[in-house]
């Protein structure tokens, strides 16, 4: 408890000078977003461990809100080694209940550790000059021969989150739904993050811009792009979150449901785009029109089309992501006929009963009917 209380301590007040440097220095407002991560980890944190006071995930949310918090104090060139490596071997390796998925991944473990140690000290030294264009007051020159090992941190991360596929096959349906969540999490952030890395790097190439040079949400990108990349940015944000849910188990059984809207409108919306481009490009070309018409036009199009590929698109994915939900709607659906023609009513309650069992699965069921007068 005493380490636990000691490690919010220091986030706190690394979260402080980092607020007071950002007023003194008079930075941009975009400089306070930085701060969102660290205060999100040591939150999500701060709540596990307050129900579960020995999680080792608790701890190292902990620990990693406290590595962004000292890592934004003091810029060092390795500093984001500690907290990118933190999460992606030992909060991957200890998840969701924070022992590892067996005794033969302690040496892993450790060695992760050493590793994440000695790379970002070689970072912080192997270099004369820092990314900020400053002489290195750290900078050691037999550092410059082990910068190879920098190698090692991607295979490290691929072992890592291969440890979680084989948690999964051994997992209880319980902790397949957590892992399921962390899943979904990873998903946004890549998808999120290389759009944002992406655009930036083909605007950069656009507008013959040095990309070395370029820094997010500068004043020479619009409005757009700055919001792609915040959101590339923030997405970090799903993974304490989604630790959070996984952990302290709340709401945690909505993770199908959610995979199954997201995965639906993202289809919807990348068909109903092209259809939009396609009727626009293909009218535009081979029709002598006005280009206002030909854009009422395929919006039109595109608002008959919205409801019936949403309903098809829902269909399908609930077949594949959300299957309890599909079928429980083909239960019902049967039961409805039936019902049209069944005129029995204690076959009619026998049918009633067998689909609450079959879809709610209560402990009991109970059926009372109201005797006419």
């Amino acid at each position: 408890m005493r380490f636990n209380q000691a490690l919010l301590v220091l986030a706190g007040l690394a979260l402080v000078t980092d607020l007071v440097l950002i007023l003194a220095h008079a930075r941009s407002a975009d400089d306070l977003l930085t701060l969102v991560i660290p205060i999100s980890f040591l939150a999500v944190g701060w709540l596990i461990l307050r129900r579960y006071p020995d999680h080792v995930e608790g701890r190292l949310l902990l620990t990693i809100g406290l590595a962004w918090a000292v890592i934004l104090v003091l810029p060092f060139d390795g500093g984001w080694v500690v907290p990118v490596g933190l999460m992606g071997t030992h909060l991957l390796l200890r998840y969701p209940d924070g022992r590892l998925p067996s005794t033969r991944w302690r040496w892993f473990a450790r060695w992760c550790t050493v590793m994440i140690i000695v790379l970002a000290v070689v970072i912080t030294t192997s270099s004369q000059v820092t990314s900020q264009g400053i002489p290195n007051g750290y900078y050691v020159p037999w550092t410059q021969a082990l910068v190879f090992l920098i190698v090692l941190f991607p295979l490290s991360l691929g072992v890592s989150v291969g440890s979680v596929f084989v948690r999964y096959r051994r997992s209880s349906a319980l902790a397949r739904t957590q892992i399921r969540w962390l899943a979904a999490a990873a998903t946004v952030i890549v998808v999120l993050y290389c759009a944002a890395l992406v655009a930036s790097l083909g605007y950069d190439a656009q507008h013959q811009l040095d990309s070395t040079d370029s820094n997010w949400f500068a004043a020479q990108y619009p409005a757009w792009l700055v919001t792609l990349q915040m959101g590339g940015l923030l997405s970090f944000l799903l993974i304490p979150a989604a630790f959070g849910i996984a952990i302290l188990r709340y709401r945690l059984y909505d993770i199908d449901r959610i995979i199954s809207r997201t995965t639906t409108y993202a289809i919807v919306t990348g068909l109903l785009l092209a259809t939009y481009a396609a009727i626009v490009a293909t009218s535009t070309r081979l029709l002598d029109t006005e280009q206002p018409l030909v854009v009422a036009a395929a919006t039109l199009a595109v608002a008959a089309l919205a409801r019936p590929v949403l309903r098809r698109v829902q269909t399908a994915v609930d077949r594949r992501f959300n299957r309890s939900r599909y079928d429980t709607a083909r239960m019902v659906d049967a039961f409805g006929r039936r019902l049209r023609n069944q005129v029995d009513s204690h076959r009619v309650s026998e049918d009633l009963v067998a689909l609450v069992s079959t879809t709610l699965q209560p402990a009991t069921v109970g059926l009372w009917i109201r005797r006419p007068t």
